[in-house]
């Protein structure tokens, strides 16, 4: 009996307590229409909408190598560097080939600049001078073979080097410093962090509704991140048998983000209606159904709606009690109970 005094007490004093405190201060909005087409949440992936195995263009033993999965590269980035010693000692060989011949084209000319002069004094013969003008022009065809050598050397130095192509993501590392490469093979997967897309197969009875250029709301699932995206190509290619079609979604690129990730995209589903709309920041989650709050007679009045489209921070609603102009409650809402006394202090 004093255990069920006391509860009573206990309940009363609270109570009591519970309606003297001052009413709940809110800030409001006010609601608006808008013509939207209604979205449905259809799931896809990450992807990059270009990417590249690169390889070197020689073959060589790898000197060194800065490629890291998971790192994001800037275009011009040297990835790879082959050993070149050989390289280095066959063009320092063909530059001292090429001024060897350089010094001989010399005292040729200066030979057959003498030998014009007896020419003309009739002390050498003509056959004299025309074998060492051939000569000459022999010696001249060798040193411009030695330099495009030399320039295929040099390019083949130049090729040592693997750089980045593109601002991109390594996605994947096959070779590593040490191991000998070939031309063809890839020492490394990079995606660019400039065409980063999310591709999802949606219904090809929705193709009017989904054009490029249109602006998507997309959801990085695992890491609860919201990001606008646009609507950068439809392949045009229907599956036989899911009668699906493939769109891909233009995103910007973001730290953590991982190739073939799930993502959620609203996907348009009809054409354009007169929609009301609510803020994000407004919404009240209770046993898994959607609720905002308005104000009524200075008291917060609990409304269910039901959400048909999104655009950015804001929510579509077909509900026909909630109308353009009628308050809600943006701030403090999550604080609140139905009936309880508010106090609008700002309206937004």
């Amino acid at each position: 009996m004093r255990i069920i005094i006391s509860t009573l007490i206990v309940l009363l004093l609270c109570g009591t307590v519970f309606a003297q405190q001052p009413p709940a201060k809110v800030v409001t909005a006010k609601v608006f229409a808008k013509d939207l087409s209604q979205t449905r949440p259809m799931v896809g992936v990450v992807d990059f909408d270009k990417t590249a195995g690169l390889s070197t263009e020689i073959s060589g033993l790898i000197a060194r190598q800065s490629i890291e999965e998971g790192v994001v590269v800037k275009k011009g980035a040297v990835l790879v560097q082959l050993n070149t010693d050989f390289l280095e000692k066959d063009i320092a060989i063909i530059n001292k080939e090429i001024a060897q011949l350089g010094i001989t084209i010399q005292k040729t000319e200066k030979n057959l600049e003498r030998l014009r002069a007896l020419r003309t004094e009739n002390i050498a013969t003509e056959k004299e001078y025309d074998d060492l003008d051939f000569n000459l022009k022999e010696l001249f065809t060798q040193r411009e073979s030695l330099k495009v050598k030399l320039a295929k050397k040099e390019l083949e130095l130049s090729k040592s080097t693997l750089r980045a192509p593109f601002d991109g993501l390594v996605l994947a590392r096959y070779k590593s410093q040490g191991e000998w490469i070939s031309p063809g093979v890839a020492v490394c997967l990079l995606g660019s962090i400039n065409d980063l897309v999310v591709r999802v197969a949606v219904d090809e009875k929705l193709v009017a509704f989904v054009k490029p250029g249109l602006d998507l709301t997309i959801n990085i699932t695992p890491l609860s991140r919201e990001l606008a995206g646009k609507l950068a190509n439809r392949i045009p290619v229907a599956d036989p048998k899911s009668k699906t079609f493939e769109i891909s979604i233009a995103i910007p690129y973001f730290s953590g983000v991982i190739q073939n990730m799930s993502a959620r995209v609203d996907v348009p589903v009809s054409a354009k209606t007169s929609l009301k709309m609510v803020r994000r920041d407004a919404l009240v989650r209770f046993k898994g159904k959607e609720f905002v709050y308005t104000v009524k007679e200075s008291k917060a009045k609990i409304l269910p709606i039901n959400i048909v489209a999104t655009d950015g921070e804001y929510l579509g609603v077909d509900n026909p009690y909630i109308v353009p102009g009628m308050p809600y409650v943006v701030d403090g809402n999550e604080r609140l109970r139905p009936d309880q006394a508010v106090t609008v202090v700002k309206t937004e």
